[in-house]
């Protein structure tokens, strides 16, 4: 099942790829939730609640149960002393045997249980509803690992862009720079100026290139994906729909779990009720059944009804109904601090956006200023108005812009899914 599902997504990522792989957050979600092993929880949670259903149901059957016995009793009731000096013949009166035994087929039926044992399927059920969403919770934190290295990863990429950019106008630099050396209108120095940033700027590419591959490997290992390194990654365009918590995996738990406790406590009303049930008896022995007088191994057999109730327990049922009482208050103080905490972290996450928003609105106007001067200074650098090194700071300041108004946007985007990662809500592509 884990494989199929890995295959569906990596063949809607290639039928929509083209010449190049276009790997969605959503697809990565649904890899890294089919290739946990995590996965197969569900499978396993199924399967026990369904046979301890079976066990359940199965209360309400017959039981059948075969027995046993023989014993040597040293003393039995003597007639002839009973009767006193009544004349009766020798030999007629009948004896009780010294040694009894017995084979017994017992069958018990159920006929009311109070309620017991559907208060118990309802537990059972909502059980194994907690232990599913217990499974679901766990599946969607690794949404946090994979939205670290999905948007890292897009970071990393757009920074080695923009780096491919500077070694490529650097390379023009030098050559221009070594026709003025060779020529003598240009001083070597700048030629050393710009071979030293080259080389910081290969040594930037190499970093960001080693830890480019490091969080490929990363997402392949947690999604089960490959060949992310040439995969295009989208950026999410997220839509903040308000601050519900409704669909929070761990809070839901929580009501689950409350849900749990009610119906425990119905459990425990209904274990106080009477039962009644119906018997049956079919035997071989000596005596046969309770024909003490007989000396002779018969078969025989008893029918019967009864009823149980417990009337006083002296007050464990109540006092077990007022702990899950108390449970559900502590639950209910949990769950609201659980709330509290993520509302703030909600607060804070709203906050960062519509920071980075508010400093992403004038990049475009940054970006345009700083090519602008870069380009200035480019041109009297050919004219010899400035040095090498004044013309790489605005040059650098320009590269430097661009790498934080891509880092924003990415950062925008990473936030925005953040936030709908507390709220529970699901992302959009």
């Amino acid at each position: 099942m884990k494989r199929t599902v890995i295959f569906i997504v990596l063949l809607a990522i290639l039928c929509g790829a083209g010449a190049q792989i276009r790997v969605t957050l959503e697809q990565c979600y649904d890899a890294a939730a089919a290739f946990s092993p995590l996965s197969g929880e569900r499978e396993i949670y199924s399967g026990m609640t369904l046979l301890r259903d079976r066990n359940l149901a199965a209360s309400w059957l017959p039981s059948l149960d075969l027995g046993g016995s023989f014993n040597y009793q040293s003393d039995v009731v003597d007639m002839s002393e009973l009767l006193g000096s009544i004349p009766i013949p020798a030999g007629s009166l009948p004896s009780i045997p010294h040694e009894q035994y017995r084979a017994t087929v017992d069958l018990n039926q159920v006929i009311w249980d109070g309620g017991v044992t559907r208060s118990a399927r309802e537990v059972e059920r909502v059980v194994s509803e907690l232990n599913l969403q217990q499974n679901e919770a766990d599946l969607y934190r690794l949404r946090e690992q994979v939205n670290n290295y999905f948007f890292s990863l897009l970071l990393v990429r757009s920074q080695s862009e923009v780096t491919s950019v500077l070694i490529s106008e650097l390379n023009s630099r030098i050559k221009e720079a070594s026709s003025g050396v060779e020529n003598g209108v240009v001083p070597s120095v700048t030629l050393d100026v710009l071979r030293a940033e080259m080389i910081r700027a290969e040594q930037s590419a190499a970093e960001l290139g080693r830890r480019a591959d490091a969080l490929v490997q990363a997402l392949e290992q947690i999604t089960g994906m490959t060949e992310l390194k040439n995969a295009e990654l989208i950026l999410p365009d997220q839509v903040i729909a308000g601050s519900d918590l409704k669909d929070n995996p761990d809070l839901r738990l929580f009501d689950t779990r409350s849900r749990q406790l009610e119906l425990s406590k119905n459990l425990l009303k209904n274990q106080r009720m009477p039962k009644v049930f119906g018997f049956a008896q079919a035997g071989y022995g000596n005596p046969p059944g309770n024909n003490f007088l007989s000396d002779n191994p018969d078969v025989y057999y008893s029918l019967g009804a009864g009823l149980k109730w417990n009337i006083y327990d002296w007050g464990r049922n109540s006092n077990d109904r007022r702990s899950i009482t108390l449970q559900q208050q502590l639950l209910d103080i949990r769950k609201s601090a659980a709330a509290e905490a993520l509302q703030r972290l909600l607060t804070l996450k709203l906050s960062e956006i519509e920071s980075v928003r508010e400093a992403a609105a004038r990049d475009d106007e940054l970006i345009d200023i700083r090519r602008r001067i870069a380009a200035t200074a480019a041109s009297q650098l050919e004219n010899g108005v400035i040095t090498a090194s004044q013309y790489m700071t605005e040059f650098n300041n320009e590269k430097q812009a661009v790498i934080a108004a891509a880092a924003r946007k990415i950062s925008i985007a990473r936030a925005e899914t953040e936030y709908l990662y507390i709220t529970g809500y699901k992302t959009q592509q």
